[in-house]
């Protein structure tokens, strides 16, 4: 078995790429890291808060010994989240970001998250996990069923109380599986989940062959989807795939394209 990997961002609509991605490998261990880092709310240092995610990730990947997964990611978010707080001499004023990182092995895949950047697992077209968002809106959603919700305004989407370099207490939501054949992990920020349907969209494949053209072209979906008010968007995927040398592009996707286009 082997893993397959795409990944590509777009600028959408802004004015900056405050968007990062990253896919590292560790060829002589079958160990692998995918890393997506949204820096937060237009602020002036986003990119390079969003930067700082993917430097500490990489550095930390290349110099590591990873013993104890969870410990390993957890800390990469950690030595982000002080990091990013450096970037500004006010800590209130402080640029933000958001983080998904799923560290993949031939085995286990491990995963932490914080704020509203995503990991969805498919396994043969069914989503099998996707983690919850750091939001006041995923908040009010868990509890809407409470007396009295049925009158509160919504919470914007992008209302977080939890990010990297915020003025939050830091606890990042981590979540492991094993692997096998067919698992598909997708990462991406909320410019790409906010604009398209991905249950809907990877439910009708099992991952095989979607590659790195494909990747540009649900980028650009996602963009022209915000009709011309499209945040940046961003993702990265890891296919684990049984026979690579025979799969074929999948029909759907085409068609699902040029849909929309």
């Amino acid at each position: 078995m082997t893993w397959q990997y795409a990944s590509a961002l777009t600028l959408g609509d802004r004015e900056e790429q405050q968007d990062r991605a990253t896919i590292l490998h560790l060829e002589d261990r079958e160990a692998h890291l995918l890393v997506v880092a949204d820096g937060m709310g237009g602020h002036k240092d986003g990119a390079a808060a969003a930067q700082t995610v993917i430097d500490i990730a990489s550095r930390r990947f290349n110099q590591s010994k990873i013993e104890d997964p969870r410990a390993f990611l957890e800390n990469i978010c950690l030595d982000a989240h002080d990091a990013i707080l450096a970037l500004s001499e006010n800590r209130a004023s402080a640029p933000g970001s958001t983080c998904v990182i799923a560290y993949l092995t031939a085995s286990h895949a491990y995963c932490v998250h914080v704020g509203d950047s995503r990991l969805y697992q498919f396994h043969g077209g069914s989503l099998i996990y996707k983690t919850s968002d750091h939001s006041i809106a995923q908040l009010m959603t868990e509890h809407e069923s409470e007396p009295g919700d049925e009158t509160r305004p919504p919470a914007p989407q992008n209302q977080l109380y939890m990010c990297l370099g915020g003025n939050n207490e830091l606890s990042p939501d981590f979540y492991t599986s094993e692997v096998s054949a067919g698992d598909f992990f997708l990462l991406c920020s909320d410019g790409f989940w906010g604009q398209v349907d991905v249950e809907e969209i990877f439910a009708r494949t099992d991952g095989t062959a979607i590659d790195q053209e494909y990747a540009g072209q649900l980028v650009q979906l996602a963009s022209r989807q915000g009709q011309g008010k499209s945040d940046n968007i961003c993702l990265a995927w890891a296919y684990r795939e049984d026979n690579p040398a025979g799969s074929e592009k999948p029909g759907f996707l085409k068609q699902l394209i040029a849909w929309f286009s």
